[in-house]
């Protein structure tokens, strides 16, 4: 990979001007937000500098944002959805069709389906919701310098630190390769995601970090990745009052019956069973999940319908 990387410098109006060289172990972060005390608050979250982030600048409206990213042309921009009169991902919108090359990532205080699917269409890569979890901040930056950047992750990752929700073990404890791993998983489960697909982002054999992912987790890819799909369902399902074909559709499922049956293989209860008694069963999950067979899948889907 190249020293340095290619980077437009953009107007208003969409025109791409001239082109910037600008290191990549030197990041610019814009943070737009109308509340101050976000505006605050946010650049104290994390250690900046161990993602080479060498500046912050922020934004408190919909047009200073414009003019922000004019003159200091982030790298990585975390943006409210509710910029006063105006939405965060038309702001996104606006931007990547004047040619910025931002890595946007937007914010709000509901996981609203409608609000994430138009900031996903708009070219955001991902979704916070406030108030900022710190563990998740960190795995989007890790996310958005490792994918979309094209830098490389710090030798020990700070959002790697604490325990996977789906291994039950510290993130220091598995290999890197495990870890870019599970960090694409966290920013891709809403869409199709296969162990091809993230080979291919890594530039390894398919083969080879399954393989490696196996002998470090003793699980599958496709059984970690519809565990860590179940349990961000599950949260969903008890932290709003979206349909749960809406909650389906959140975690990357298109077919309603396969969801179904994979909730509850995984939880021992149904979706709707779950939201009637207000997520009171156990937290713990059966670990029942015997899923890879598509066609016994396939059978047991068609008998729910």
């Amino acid at each position: 990979m190249n020293d340095m990387l290619r980077r437009r410098t953009f107007l208003p109006g969409g025109s791409a001007c001239f082109a910037e060289e600008v290191n990549p172990a030197k990041y610019r972060l814009m943070i737009a937000d109308p509340d101050r005390g976000v505006r605050e608050t946010i650049p104290y979250l994390l250690d900046w500098s161990q993602y080479g982030v060498s500046g912050i600048q922020t934004a408190g409206s919909y047009e200073e944002a414009v003019s922000r990213a004019v003159d200091f042309q982030p790298h990585i921009a975390l943006i409210e959805l509710e910029l006063g009169e105006r939405w965060g991902y038309e702001l996104v919108k606006y931007l990547r069709e004047a040619g910025a090359e931002t890595v946007f990532c937007t914010m709000g205080v509901r996981e609203d389906f409608q609000w994430i699917h138009e900031s996903m269409r708009a070219g955001a890569r991902d979704y916070l919701l406030k108030p900022i979890n710190t563990q998740e901040l960190r795995s989007f930056m890790e996310r958005a310098i490792l994918q979309e950047l094209g830098g490389a992750l710090p030798e020990r990752p700070a959002a790697q630190t604490g325990v996977d929700p789906v291994l039950r073990t510290e993130y220091g404890k598995l290999s890197r390769i495990t870890n870019k791993i599970i960090l694409i998983v966290k920013s891709n489960y809403r869409r199709g995601l296969s162990l091809t697909s993230i080979a291919e982002t890594l530039n390894m054999s398919s083969k080879y970090i399954g393989r490696v992912f196996l002998q470090d987790t003793g699980m599958k890819f496709s059984a970690y990745l519809t565990a860590y799909r179940m349990i961000q369902a599950k949260r969903l399902i008890e932290n709003s009052q979206e349909k749960i074909s809406v909650v389906a559709s959140m975690v990357g499922y298109s077919q309603l019956n396969n969801f179904y049956v994979h909730f509850k293989n995984y939880f021992r209860v149904s979706p709707g069973a779950l939201r009637d008694y207000g997520g009171a069963y156990p937290e713990e999950p059966s670990w029942g999940l015997q899923i890879e067979d598509a066609g016994a899948l396939a059978e047991e889907a068609e008998g729910l319908k």
